[in-house]
């Protein structure tokens, strides 16, 4: 240990002389800890919330859509190889999609819904459904369709599978094995023996549905709407032959979306329309990120004034240390030597104040968590508030911290090289 070391630790011990001191040091040290923990608490809220709300905005969403709405793609296996061929060691998978909205009743209730048609086994590889889809073999059920369908093209499925939102679930009061109708437009009759007429809708034709699983992401505009059957069953529904709505894009790194969709744009011209999942969500993610900077920037108030703390302390510390100082300087200590011995006691108060802040946040985390201080109302997209425990973010902030005391421990260690060793002695004496 170095002399200047060892001496910032001799000043920040109290002798029975200078316990007031010692109490400034202290609360100067609370400052800190209390300013990183709340900077840190505060970005690992925002963090965590808006974490989770791209997991699962991600989960109800491929990375990139391409489509044609509401025409279609009618050639969308060219499509595919075409994409696959240009783009592959990015691509994740590839999956056709059917999506159109129309209205479903169940009993005497009856709301619009948000239908997408897919294949289960083509959509696993571009961003898997089965962790918000209950119960475990409600996808499997679609998959059957879709293999059925494809093997027997003529085969007619009377009652297909659906997949509805938990919201939409309650809406219509319809739960896992009932039965739902769904419109069923522009369709003859004789087309289909399950068809009927509703009295309450004109040459409205109905098809029946099975409730096969609840579809639950988290994220009411989803869960509340949402319908989810295999894609020859949605191709049925909307008379679209072959033709799908477009094509969902699942990548290695989601968050090199934008790059992509540029380039798909470029390559494709105006032909189709080409959306990341960013692009949907992108008012909701800035505006977090906006009150993420603010509030960082309001709570950092709390550690500023703690390193004004500091400042007033070191004052007082080189005031009360004159005789001292000039000590030093009268047996050779050289003005890097004072000024580095106050620098690293603000140092220390500093690198204390910091890791007090780290297991201070870790702390209030924990509390949030697994208290009902983390628990939201219904009109927020999720429940309880998510706590992101990321190293970087706590070590960026402690450091921070440590840069604020130190900054503030530069005016006083300059004041204190500035001590004559005549005048601090006669002005001790004088004491």
């Amino acid at each position: 240990m170095s002399f200047s070391s060892f001496m910032a630790l001799r000043l920040l011990k109290a002798g029975r002389r200078e316990r007031f001191f010692s109490w400034i040091s202290t609360l100067s040290i609370c400052g800190i800890a209390i300013g990183v923990a709340a900077l840190i608490s505060v970005l690992s809220v925002i963090d965590g919330f808006e974490s989770q709300l791209r997991e699962r905005f991600l989960a109800a969403n491929a990375h990139i859509l391409i489509y044609r709405y509401p025409a279609g793609l009618s050639n969308w296996h060219k499509w595919q190889e075409d994409i696959l061929s240009h783009f592959g060691s990015q691509l994740s998978g590839v999956s056709p999609f059917v999506h159109f909205d129309t209205m479903a009743r169940h009993n005497s209730l009856i709301h619009g819904m948000t239908v997408r048609g897919i294949d289960p086994a083509a959509r696993e590889n571009v961003q898997p459904l089965k962790q918000i889809i209950y119960p475990p073999d409600a996808l499997q059920k679609i998959a059957d369709e879709v293999r059925l369908r494809r093997e027997q093209p003529e085969a007619i499925i009377h009652t297909p599978a659906i997949v509805i939102g938990k919201g939409f679930a309650s809406l219509l009061e319809a739960k896992v094995g009932d039965t739902i109708e769904l419109v069923w437009p522009d369709l003859p009759d004789s087309q289909h023996p399950a068809l009927e007429t509703t009295e309450g809708l004109p040459e409205t034709r109905l098809k029946a549905f099975q409730v096969v699983g609840i579809y639950d992401s988290g994220l009411s505009h989803y869960d509340n709407k949402l319908g989810i059957m295999s894609l020859p069953s949605a191709q049925e529904l909307f008379s679209m032959g072959e033709i799908v709505t477009g094509l969902e894009i699942g990548l290695h790194k989601p968050d090199q979306s934008g790059p992509l969709v540029r380039a798909i744009s470029q390559k494709y011209n105006y032909r189709i329309t080409v959306k990341d999942w960013k692009t949907y969500n992108n008012g909701l993610f800035e505006a977090i990120r906006t009150e993420k900077a603010i509030i960082s920037i309001i709570v950092a108030l709390v550690a500023f004034v703690a390193g004004f703390n500091i400042l007033t302390t070191l004052f007082v510390s080189v005031t009360q240390r004159e005789k001292e100082i000039a000590l030093l300087k009268a047996l050779g200590a050289r003005r890097s030597v004072i000024l580095s011995l106050f620098l690293k006691q603000s140092a220390l108060m500093g690198f204390i104040g910091g890791l007090s802040g780290i297991f201070l946040a870790a702390l209030i985390g924990k509390v949030i968590e697994n208290t009902s201080l983390g628990e939201l109302p219904e009109i927020y997209l999720i429940h309880r508030l998510p706590v992101s425990y990321d190293p970087i973010t706590y070590l960026t902030v402690a450091l921070s911290g440590l840069a604020i005391a130190l900054i503030s421990g530069m005016y006083p260690a300059y004041a204190a090289t500035r001590v004559s060793p005549s005048e601090g002695l006669t002005a001790r004496r004088r004491d």
